[in-house]
């Protein structure tokens, strides 16, 4: 699934669209003690306007995420189809649009069981159909000629207690504490899912979409438990991963110029590609080049391309996860972020046996501390 097939299901996720219908909803609530404390199946025309509009702004921030980061996909292993399987349960609700009482008791025990919440959360499943016209090779539509594609959305949201302290009350009359507590279901999931994949703008069952908000500290428990599939590596890890290959096979080569270098190649890598039906990934090959074109000497360039290659085992990262968009300098207590190039600003230098960082000024003025004031 590429951004082209993404762009294409986010652009009819409302309730008004004629192409893409929510048929049915499937909402539940989880305890902090992994007890089902509710169940309905609802059909669209079932659910009051109101309801409805916060459960396609809930539904709809699972495909908002950002292919790679909040949104990755996932190849099921062959296993996952086995009977009462992760894959096998989705497909079978699926199959089944969400009315087998049976097949919806294994679906939410399999959740309760697997995915590791701190919360008591709310559980939203919609089954959806999106009728995807055929297009020519000037993608022009043919509305003669048209398929179904049918898939699950499903979403994890929090719910917390929430006592708010002081209220009117009209029947005393009166400011009084509030005694009763709501639980608030977040309209912001944490953690999501789309099954099938829309892919060339049809059905792949073998690939689930997991959305997480913290694209920094995915629910692994969702990823490998509820769904069966292999982890990898979220972007900040990538990143991580990327600066400790670069630090341990470049070494004392490793510098301010080559540090901005590699950052600018690859940035401009990741914007030429920018368009591309795939997000572009940075290989062994490219790490190594790079390097050379940084003036990493040839026997720490192809270091830092074997230890790429180990760390990734092919499974390349994504380009726009392993590049800053301004340079940050740390030491001691001091942090000095600079947008853009820093090699034409930043020099070290040695005076009276101390080492000083300069950095140059465009003009006089800076800020501290929110004042202006004057370099002289």
């Amino acid at each position: 699934m590429n951004k082209k097939d993404l762009a294409e299901l986010k652009k009819h996720f409302f309730p008004e669209d004629d192409l893409l219908v929510v048929e049915k909803v499937f909402s539940t609530f989880i305890d902090s003690e992994k007890t089902q404390r509710f169940r309905t199946v609802r059909t669209f025309a079932e659910i009051p306007q109101e309801e409805m509009s916060v459960l396609y702004t809930t539904l709809e921030k699972v495909l908002k995420g950002t292919l790679g980061k909040g949104l990755i996909e996932y190849p099921f292993p062959n296993e996952t189809y086995e009977e009462d399987q992760p894959q096998n349960l989705l497909w079978e609700l699926l199959q089944k649009g969400l009315t087998d009482e049976e097949q919806m008791d294994k679906f939410v025990a399999h959740i309760t069981e697997k995915m590791v919440y701190t919360l008591p959360y709310a559980l939203f499943v919609a089954q959806c159909t999106y009728t995807v016209f055929e297009k020519n090779k000037f993608g022009e539509k043919n509305k003669y000629d048209a398929r179904e594609f049918h898939f699950l959305v499903g979403a994890v949201c929090p719910v917390e207690s929430r006592v708010d302290g002081l209220i009117y009350d009209e029947d005393e009359n009166n400011i009084i504490r509030k005694t009763k507590f709501d639980r608030v279901v977040a309209d912001a999931p944490t953690d999501g899912f789309l099954f099938p994949t829309f892919t060339g703008r049809g059905p792949d069952v073998n690939h689930v979409m997991y959305f997480t908000k913290k694209p920094k500290d995915p629910n692994v428990s969702i990823i490998e438990d509820v769904l069966g599939c292999q982890f990898i590596l979220s972007a900040e890890e990538e990143k991580e991963t990327f600066r400790a290959v670069l630090d341990k096979a470049v070494g004392e080569e490793l510098n301010l110029n080559v540090i901005a270098s590699v950052n600018e190649k690859i940035q401009d890598y990741a914007k030429t590609f920018a368009n591309e039906p795939e997000p572009p990934v940075v290989s062994d090959i490219f790490v190594r080049d790079v390097l050379l074109d940084s003036g990493v000497s040839q026997e720490c360039a192809e270091e830092a391309q074997k230890l790429y290659q180990e760390a990734t085992e092919g499974n390349y990262f994504m380009a726009s996860n392993l590049t800053d968009s301004k340079t940050t300098l740390s030491s001691e207590g001091i942090t000095v972020n600079i947008s853009g190039d820093p090699t034409d600003r930043i020099t070290t230098r040695e005076i009276d046996g101390r080492r000083f960082l300069m950095i140059s000024l465009d003009n006089q003025e800076v800020t501290v501390n929110g004042f202006q004031m004057k370099i002289q």
